[in-house]
């Protein structure tokens, strides 16, 4: 069993509260977390935003989004989580703090912590990841801060080389935690189980027995309210290099030493180091028909909402077997699932279909 932290008072500050990420992933994952007893008794949540929103009203909207997206639950369930809820409004930049430190002051005070743990969560494009760390310096709101980044952690090499200067300029690297949520999903983990609890398993987990791997993401929603966001990175950088790798990393690692977080890092840093650089020939792009229709996407836009990738991982456990990713939006189906294809068998056996597994 992995040990897990014990956090004193600890206040939760939420960017980007009321976009896409924090409605069907962030909030309602803090409600399993406080139904589940996974957060201690002394917490708080401070949605932060542009709009002068009030709690209540942001209280609304939460419920709304727990109601559509979270698990079963009561109301005695969401009193208990509402009196968590608070809303910081006006913006957040270096120049105008907006609400949020009053609110955290506020926080602090109706905890009765001084000292209580400041979490920050940037559920927000990577573009403003840079002008938000730098106002939590310019604001004390980033002195002994954990400070939680989604992914894709900049667009491309040089632009992560950018930010991350910029955000070691206001913090140290045990404050930063750079986070892909896709890791934390119930199928994913479940492939540790898979793996390293089953020895038969793991013992045909290697390109001697297998032929292929799959891993497909189709998705059926558009890209709703992130227009601007989507048309500015598209399905490579949204899904392809950032979930769908890490997934590929999952399958493809060694086995770690234990199944704590720094362990399974240090497994999947190796094999990502393996990948091989993509082929433009292993590459298919698309776009679903009316996407450029959708209000902030640019009218000549060539961002692609799909796609499907041939990836060659250089170990000696993977070398030789393609794992085929493929991704994208509006597509027949919603799901995830990983398809381990198996070799023919040697021998007299002829005529067998192709086996496989499939890990949904």
């Amino acid at each position: 069993m992995v040990d897990r932290p014990q956090l004193g008072p600890t206040i939760f500050v939420l960017f980007g509260a009321t976009g896409d990420l924090s409605k069907r992933m962030v909030l309602p994952a803090f409600f399993q977390l406080a139904l589940s007893g996974l957060l201690n008794s002394e917490w708080m949540l401070i949605g932060t935003g542009r709009g002068n929103v009030s709690d209540d009203q942001f209280r609304d909207h939460v419920r709304d989004v727990v109601n559509q997206f979270g698990v079963p639950h009561d109301d005695t369930d969401w009193d208990t989580f509402a009196r968590r809820l608070r809303f910081a409004g006006g913006g957040f930049t270096p120049d105008n703090p907006g609400t949020l430190p009053a609110a955290v002051r506020q926080a602090r005070e109706d905890l009765g912590a001084a000292d209580a743990q400041l979490v920050h969560y940037l559920a927000l494009p990577p573009s403003t990841f840079a002008v938000t760390t730098r106002a939590l310096g310019a604001h004390d709101l980033a002195r002994g801060a954990r400070v939680v980044y989604e992914k894709p952690f900049g667009t491309s090499q040089e632009a992560f080389t950018e930010l991350d200067d910029a955000v070691h300029h206001v913090l140290d690297e045990k404050q930063i935690y750079r986070i892909d949520h896709f890791l934390g999903k119930e199928s994913t983990q479940n492939l540790h189980i898979l793996r390293f609890a089953n020895g038969l398993i793991e013992g045909v987990w290697n390109r001697e027995h297998v032929e292929q791997v799959q891993i497909d993401v189709p998705e059926t929603l558009d890209i709703d309210d992130r227009a601007r966001f989507y048309d500015a990175t598209g399905a490579v950088l949204d899904m392809l290099v950032t979930h769908l790798f890490q997934v590929a990393a999952e399958i493809a690692m060694e086995p770690p030493e234990t199944l704590g977080a720094d362990d399974l890092q240090s497994a999947r840093e190796p094999v990502i180091g393996a990948f091989r650089p993509l082929d433009t020939a292993d590459v298919v792009l698309g776009q679903y028909e009316g996407y450029r229709d959708v209000d902030g996407v640019a009218d000549d836009s060539t961002t692609e909402t799909f796609v499907a990738a041939r990836l060659w991982v250089d170990t000696d456990r993977w070398r030789g077997v393609p794992f085929l990713l493929r991704t994208g939006k509006m597509l027949g189906v919603s799901r995830q699932r990983v398809s381990l294809v198996f070799r023919s068998p040697r021998g007299p056996l002829t005529d067998i279909p192709p086996d496989g597994a499939v890990l949904t």
